[in-house]
């Protein structure tokens, strides 16, 4: 018994130790940069429920979080930004877009789920474009308020990195409990046996539905946050080039792997922001090293991690 508390708590106290030490020693830009690490990890992972767990892969995961950005920001603007304001408007959004969605892709599978997620996602891209009284276009939203809580502002650098340590942990203990549950191991079951999972009187469409309501539950509430690191959101957050980007961080992270998912979205930022300073062609490290991890870890840095721990 005692063995099993200490295998459940080393992980939360390692996690927690991993957010007190940048919150106390890192400056103001190392924490907005780990914040957002933190935040499109948070979506990464929720794909991984997918792409992981359903062998789902969706090009329109950008249109979950997107939207739920948009909707938070608006709501702010008009009626301020209160944080358990804007998480209830970005994630009830991101929950009815996941809903159209999850009824769309029902009964699809493969190359036509992957066409339809796409296509779905650029007809949220096109409204956010081209919706200007709403959206603001193509200069997106700018000058949001400062989150809020009560009498507190949350707009602070080390503010905005605790809460989006606390989102990511609590969107990770939500994720591994959906993984662990029934509709988790049913999903994993209608991704490697189908009929067999039909003919024990299950329906895989709406498993399917569940899933995308989860993922993109957890998708919304990283959305819903990620508009105040910069005080701005625009259209390149709905773009299908992001859902692309979130599928290239799950596979340098490990697909499968609910923490992986952090680990491959600090990898590309980090080249994003480090190696861009020095050369335009940054994208070609992103691509040399995803073609790596692919031949070389295809269980990616997390799976590599558990073996390297395992002896």
């Amino acid at each position: 018994m005692r063995r099993a508390l200490l295998s459940r708590a080393a992980p939360m106290a390692a996690a927690l130790l991993a957010l007190a030490l940048p919150a106390a020693l890192a400056g103001p830009f190392h924490l907005r940069f780990l914040a957002e690490i933190l935040l499109l990890g948070t979506a990464v992972m929720s794909l991984d429920l997918l792409v992981g767990s359903g062998g789902l892969v969706s090009l329109g995961h950008a249109a979950l979080f997107g939207t739920a950005a948009y909707a938070a920001a608006v709501a702010a603007l008009h009626l301020g930004g209160n944080l358990l304001l804007v998480l209830g408007a970005g994630t009830g959004a991101a929950l009815l877009l996941a809903a159209l969605m999850g009824v769309a892709i029902m009964r699809s599978s493969h190359l036509f789920l992957l066409i339809l997620t796409l296509l779905l996602g650029q007809i949220a891209w096109e409204v956010a474009f081209h919706w200007r009284a709403v959206t603001g276009g193509a200069d997106g939203l700018r000058g949001l308020p400062p989150l809020s809580l009560g009498p507190w502002r949350l707009d602070g650098p080390r503010a905005l990195f605790l809460l989006a340590g606390g989102l990511a942990l609590a969107a990770h203990a939500l994720a591994r409990s959906f993984v662990a549950a029934p509709i988790g191991r049913a999903l994993v079951g209608a991704r490697e046996q189908p009929l067999r999972m039909s003919a024990l009187g299950y329906s895989t469409a709406r498993i399917r539905l569940r899933a995308m309501l989860a993922a993109g539950g957890i998708a919304g509430a990283a959305g819903s946050l990620y508009p105040f690191l910069n005080l701005y959101v625009g259209p390149q957050s709905v773009h299908w080039s992001l859902s692309a980007t979130m599928i290239i961080m799950l596979v340098i992270g490990g697909v499968g792997s609910l923490w992986g998912a952090f680990l491959g979205s600090a990898v590309y930022l980090a080249l994003q922001t480090y190696v861009s300073a020095y050369t335009d062609r940054w994208q070609l490290f992103v691509g040399v090293i995803f073609v790596l991890i692919v031949l070389l870890l295809p269980h990616g840095l997390a799976g590599a991690a558990a073996r390297w721990r395992r002896g």
